[in-house]
């Protein structure tokens, strides 16, 4: 009988907290993350502390549906973390001996260094690579490219940019279409950018970037007008104040465009794609609790990435962004781009378009 019993539970595997049984073995690498998960948020009484640079709306109706897969997360608490300085904190909290009380957390690109040189990160218990492959049955299968070839993290979103135009200043027959567009004469003076570059990814892919190069110099011979702000930008832009925004975040625009804003939105060929919400087991963080929801985040749960911050990955059927992206080369800003994005591609960037304080 005993036997029997043993036998029974290889085949029935692990549950997610006593509601959704995974049919797989034992030995399956997913399972036992969730079994080391449950047993790192059970020393913490059922609650968990998420910090992420999530809004406050998104990153909790995200953290929900993670409660309803894994029911073991019985309480949690949601802060939003996006600027350098706050990873800067984290970091000198860790090194004086005060790390703080975060269990699942992300890090900005900009701090990495620094976080590897104090030996603040740590390799999470499996290889996503591996542990990939014994992903539950029904959930998306992991792209690769969102994974850092050290090993050390998992992107869980997806940032696009494209361009915004006021749709009663500009008819369909002129509305942009590609990224050539913006340095038509017609726009002179007249298109809207902001100066934080956000088309790295055409920046670093060897593919795009004599092209974009090229575009840059266009622009700044098209005299185009700088502002920061995205948000900012897109209501000039529905205002009427200007006719055309390039290099608009699409997680900007389409809250807008939903709540009825004259602007349209076109993802040109290329798509430029960076890599965000990388997800680091750090010293004070929970490593099996961090590797999980970086897995689901990228995979199961990008339909709700997608509905709470429109920034699920273009590739993805269930985003909006999809078939916009359909036939098109997509540049990914991944870990290794965003290595260079402070010490090469922003200064270099900069210095095309002869911005203050370019080196």
């Amino acid at each position: 009988m005993k036997l029997l019993l043993c036998m029974l539970s290889v085949v029935v595997g692990i549950g997610f907290g006593g509601t959704t049984p995974v049919l797989a073995q034992s030995a399956n690498l997913f399972n036992q993350l969730v079994e080391m998960a449950k047993s790192e948020v059970a020393k913490k009484g059922g609650k968990i502390i998420i910090a992420l640079n999530w809004t406050n709306p998104q990153g909790k109706a995200i953290v929900e549906e993670f409660k309803k897969d894994f029911t073991f997360v019985r309480e949690d608490k949601f802060e939003r973390v996006r600027t350098v300085e706050e990873s800067q904190r984290a970091l000198m909290e860790f090194k004086a001996g005060r790390p703080q009380q975060i269990d699942v957390t992300t890090v900005s690109d900009e701090s990495w260094p620094a976080y590897q040189e104090a030996g603040a990160f740590v390799k999470p218990p499996f290889e996503y690579a591996k542990l990939a492959k014994s992903l539950p049955q029904g959930w998306p299968a992991l792209d690769v490219r969102v994974i850092d070839p050290n090993g050390y993290f998992l992107a869980t979103t997806g940032a696009v940019r494209g361009i915004a135009y006021n749709k009663n200043l500009v008819s369909a027959e002129k509305a942009p279409k590609k990224w050539e567009d913006c340095l038509d004469p017609m726009w002179r003076g007249k298109v809207l950018y902001d100066p934080r570059p956000k088309l790295t990814a055409l920046q670093h892919d060897p593919r795009t970037r004599e092209a974009h190069l090229k575009w840059l110099r266009g622009l700044l011979e098209n005299k185009v007008v700088f502002n920061r702000g995205m948000d900012e930008n897109l209501q000039k832009v529905a205002a009427g104040e200007f006719p055309i925004n390039c290099a608009a975040n699409y997680h900007n625009a389409m809250p807008m465009i939903d709540e009825g804003a004259p602007i349209g939105f076109v993802l040109p060929d290329p798509v430029p794609l960076e890599l965000g919400t990388q997800m680091f087991v750090t010293k004070w963080t929970l490593p099996a609790t961090t590797q999980l929801f970086a897995i689901w985040a990228a995979t199961k749960a990008q339909p709700v990435v997608e509905k709470s911050g429109y920034r699920g990955f273009p590739w993805d059927p269930t985003s909006r962004k999809y078939p916009m992206a359909q036939k098109k080369y997509i540049a990914v800003c991944g870990p290794d781009c965003l290595r260079l994005s402070g010490e090469k591609y922003d200064q270099e960037h900069a210095r095309i378009l002869k911005l203050p304080g370019a080196q």
